[in-house]
This record gives C-alpha cells, structure tokens and sequence, in this order.
C-alpha cells in the first residue's frame, strides 16, 4: 500500500483508469508499467494484474480513512502498523522482499495477496466509525468519482490532478473546503448523506477550458429552450423588444423607487421576471420548478445540474462559499407576505460582474426548519430588536449557522443580473446598501 516516504515504495499508489464506455474500468498502478528495473517483484504483478490493483486499492481506500480518523498524533502509530503488515503479507504470501535479484512471484501469490489485503482491510475497518466508517465501505469506483469530482470542481489544489483513490491530505483538505462551502461539519470524510451532494458539483472552468473554448452562448440558438435562451450573458444589456421576440408580451408590470421595472412573463407555464433599468434588461427572475429551470453555467465558474436539481448548500458549493446567508425576515414578519431564506452574491470580474440571488419562500418544512434553526441560533446570542433589524444580513456574524440551516433548502426562485431582485434590494436596504 502507498506510505509515502515510510515504506520507500515498497507499497505503490494505485489508481482506476476508466476504459471506453460500457467498458469494465481496468485497475492499475499509479507507476509506469512495466517497471523499468524490475526491482520489487510485487510492484511488477500489480502492473500486470487488475485483481490484485483493486484489492490494494480497496486496502488503500480503508487504511486512509483510518488514518484521518485517528489523526496527526497517531502516524507513528500507524506507520509501525503498515511497516508490519508489509512484513506479515510477504512472509504470508511467499513474495520476495523489494530488491531481492532475480525474484519472482510464486504460484498462488497473487490469490493469497488479495486474500490477506481484504483481511488486513477488515481488520483496519472494525475500528472506524461515523464517516470514516462509511468511506471505508464504500465502492471503489465512487471513492475515486467522488475525488474526481472535488478536482473538476476547483477543490482541489490542482485541477489538473487524476484521482487515484488516495485520500491523503490534499483529499482531506479539499474535503473540508467543500463541506464549509456546502455547510455542513467540516470532518474530511464524506457521509453517505453528502455523497449526492458531491455528486451534483460541476467542473470549473479552468478545468473545462483547458481542452475547450468557452461554451458558446445559446441565445441565438432556435433549437434550445426559451429560458435556457434567455438565461445567458449577452441577454443583459439589452433592449425589451428583442427579449419579447422570446417572451410575448408582459403579464404584469410594476415599477419600483430606483426606477427599475420589472416585467413578469409566462414561458409555457414559467414564470419570468425581466428586470429593466436605464432602458435595458439587466437582470432576470424565475420561480423555479421541475420544468422551469435552467443551469448556473454562463454565470458561474463551476458549471452545476440546473438549478431545480439544487439545494442552497450545492449552489453556495458551487460558488466556492463566496455566497451570503440572507433572510428578509426572521422575527415578527406579520402575515402580509411569506418571509424568504436564501443566498445572495456579488459577481467578482471572473463572473463578468452577475449578481446572483437563489431564495426558498418560507412555507414547507424544509424552508420552515431551516428558518427555525438559524432564528434559534440568533436567539442564544443576539435581542429581538437585532434580529428584527436584519444585522445578521450584514455582518457575517451568523453566516456559517445560517448556511447550516439551509444547506438541504431546495431552490424557489433565482435571480441573476447586474442588480438586484425586489428582495435584494430590501434585505441590502437592511444594511444600508
């Protein structure tokens, strides 16, 4: 098994290379093969046999979930073990020490090594627990999809790197980077409750663009969806008589104190706010539902599903934690209108300056648990008066508990431009912005 700098090699990295589609994925040493100097007579047989790469894999995929476990203060500890074992497999298995001249593999080797890893394995499992226990018994391919994911997404230190299955430090810390951008407990080990949500990340764009040009826009494309049409960069800035060639006519039309007008149109059913100000469209709204969505990609730097497939945790992961906790209202909202929890975030030059605001009226459970727990947060800390005030909004103070609160939240309503919504505008009203 792979111990950097413990074992000088005499356990390698072992990663999964994905065959043509449809295709069973082949299992190989992270190594060149064949060895160049034949020197470790075991390093030779993982090169040529994908049952034994699996099973030291799986070994792998066990033994770093143990030594996240047990933590820093433990390596020596479990170095001793893993030097140990190498000793115990050798002699077990008959397989020459690393360097031994003119070794080779005897016969049954190669069914008594798997025998003995998936033991060793066991062993080193019975004594995980919580997340850790749950990584450990999971299957080998979505252990490395999950760690491809976290590298397409940006996690990663590089995003260049293949997964190889090792979820080492750099793992560990991707892990944790994305758990405090999802909201959740930031253990470097992901529970089988978090895998869908890993799952649904996208790719970044350095990622995406480093063997491809930019995605093209689709808003002159006859063939795409309306929305998907309109929901694209170059449709900011324009004038409202090119947008009704897509929309028809507006159903409603209010206009508010800053002189913005929002014109409401229905879309085979969906409901889309047009936002103009200064004589141009310069930001849309959408109720959002099953069938009335559309993807994050021309905004954001990590392309995601659409945004009905999300929950606020997977949009805030997918804007890399940069996006803001906000409720327009969390004590003594009154009856006229449901309150809204939500995120809000300024576009940085990389997003081309789009704001993007993603919110879940207050009416079913999920949005209704959710506001409960970040009111009752505020509530341990903070007066009536200041809750009533919106300062949460502003100050940061309560942004990972309210993150928290509504990482499971599915998405209502999103609004992307280069303002505001009517609820942006009121909760930045709450900050004096």
């Amino acid at each position: 098994m792979r111990v950097v700098g413990w074992l000088s090699g005499s356990f390698l990295p072992v990663m999964l290379l994905w065959a043509p589609a449809l295709a069973a994925p082949a299992y190989h040493p992270g190594f060149a093969c064949p060895r160049p100097d034949g020197a470790d007579v075991l390093a030779t047989a993982l090169c040529a046999d994908p049952v034994m790469a699996k099973a030291e894999l799986d070994l792998e995929k066990v033994f770093y979930a143990h030594r996240a476990q047990e933590g820093a203060g433990a390596y020596p500890a479990i170095k001793a073990q893993a030097v140990a074992y190498d000793t115990a497999l050798r002699n077990t298995c008959a397989i020459p020490a690393a360097g031994t001249p003119g070794a080779v593999l005897p016969v049954g080797a190669a069914a008594c090594y798997v025998k003995v890893t998936e033991q060793q394995a066991g062993e080193w499992a019975r004594s995980l627990s919580g997340p850790y226990a749950q990584e450990a018994t999971r299957d080998i391919d979505l252990h490395i999809a999950l760690q491809q994911k976290l590298i397409n997404a940006g996690y990663s230190s590089s995003p260049m790197d293949k997964a190889d299955g090792i979820y080492g430090d750099g793992t560990r810390t991707a892990i944790k980077s994305w758990q405090a951008a999802y909201g959740d407990s930031q253990t470097g080990a992901i529970a089988d409750d978090e895998v869908p949500h890993v799952e649904k990340l996208g790719v970044s764009r350095a990622v995406r663009w480093a063997s491809q040009p930019p995605e093209p826009s689709l808003s002159s494309d006859p063939d795409a969806p309306p929305l998907q049409r309109i929901f694209q960069l170059d449709m900011l800035g324009i004038q409202r008589p090119f947008l009704e060639q897509l929309t028809g006519p507006a159903k409603y039309i209010n206009t508010y104190a800053d002189k913005t007008t929002a014109y409401t149109y229905m879309i085979k059913n969906c409901e889309l706010t047009a936002y103009e100000q200064g004589g141009q469209i310069q930001g849309y709204g959408l109720k959002v539902t099953p069938s009335c969505s559309v993807p994050l990609t021309p905004f954001i730097q990590n392309s995601t599903p659409t945004i009905a497939e999300l929950t606020m945790g997977d949009v805030s992961a997918a804007l890399d934690g940069t996006a803001r906790p906000v409720a327009d209202c969390l004590e003594s909202c009154g009856n006229a209108a449901d309150p809204n929890i939500g995120l809000m975030v300024q576009g940085s030059h990389a997003e081309d300056y789009v704001n993007i605001e993603v919110y879940a009226p207050v009416v079913d459970e999920p949005a209704l648990t959710a506001y409960s727990d970040w009111r009752d947060a505020l509530k341990k800390h903070e007066t009536d008066d200041d809750i009533l005030s919106g300062k949460f909004n502003c100050d940061g103070k309560y942004a990972a508990a309210g993150l928290h609160a509504m990482r499971d939240v599915p998405v209502k309503q999103l609004f992307v431009g280069r303002g505001m919504s009517g609820t942006g505008q009121s909760i930045n009203g709450q900050c004096g912005q």
